[in-house]
């Protein structure tokens, strides 16, 4: 169904950012079949923003993105790499990342500045905290495709690389005894060591002296 009728509207390095011919059909669904640009704009942006999220964990990790798609229900983040059990786990958990991200930022300028003073920005507003909750939720659903589905793993791949280093760094190194020899060991004894050349020389003259005496007698 999503396979053609794509506008590229935008590229990141290269990768097109697209959007399908059913955006126009989700966004009057998704507000109600109501007239509401402000809301169709914060709806679609947060999808995109959701994508987007994905697109930098796989750069981070130095994969390959291959293109962004917005639809009228939903979004897809093509991607490609061999990616490790933990890197998949973090790329499904940049979309909702980015959603915390636009939701904290939200509710600070609400706190700074106030309730939106207009319509308009109150349906923007409402899109990125309320509707935002609602599709962080909705995601992290351990459902595939639901990106709940790959990030909750993530945790016990963590673990189970904690657990595995601990071992590793638990076993005691092989290091290399040497010998040390004690005044008890016979076998660790050093040899005596060789007479100096005076006691040799001294010992020469007492002898030839010895058997002078001996002639003389």
């Amino acid at each position: 169904m999503f396979e053609t009728g794509y506008w590229t509207v935008a590229r990141l390095r290269g990768a097109p950012i697209r959007l399908h011919w059913t955006v126009p059909v989700g966004a009057v669904l998704f507000s109600g079949l109501r007239f509401a640009p402000a809301f169709w704009l914060a709806f679609f942006g947060l999808i995109l923003l959701h994508e987007l999220g994905h697109a930098a964990v796989v750069r981070y990790f130095r994969h390959r993105v291959h293109a962004i798609d917005v639809t009228g229900f939903g979004g897809l983040c093509h991607w490609s790499g061999t990616a490790t059990p933990i890197e998949r786990a973090a790329i499904a958990w940049g979309g909702v990342l980015a959603q915390v991200v636009v939701l904290g930022a939200t509710l600070g300028l609400l706190a700074v500045f106030g309730p939106p003073p207009n319509l308009w920005t109150a349906e923007v507003a409402d899109v990125f905290v309320r509707t935002n909750i609602w599709l962080i939720a909705l995601n992290l659903l351990p459902v595939p495709p639901l990106d709940g589905a790959e990030a909750w793993p993530l945790f016990r791949h963590l673990r189970e690389r904690f657990r595995s280093r601990r071992r590793r760094s638990g076993n005691p190194k092989q290091r290399a005894s040497v010998p040390v020899s004690s005044p008890g060991d016979g076998g660790g004894r050093a040899s005596d060591p060789p007479a100096s050349p005076e006691v040799a020389d001294m010992l020469r003259r007492i002898a030839e002296e010895a058997r002078k005496a001996r002639r003389g007698s």
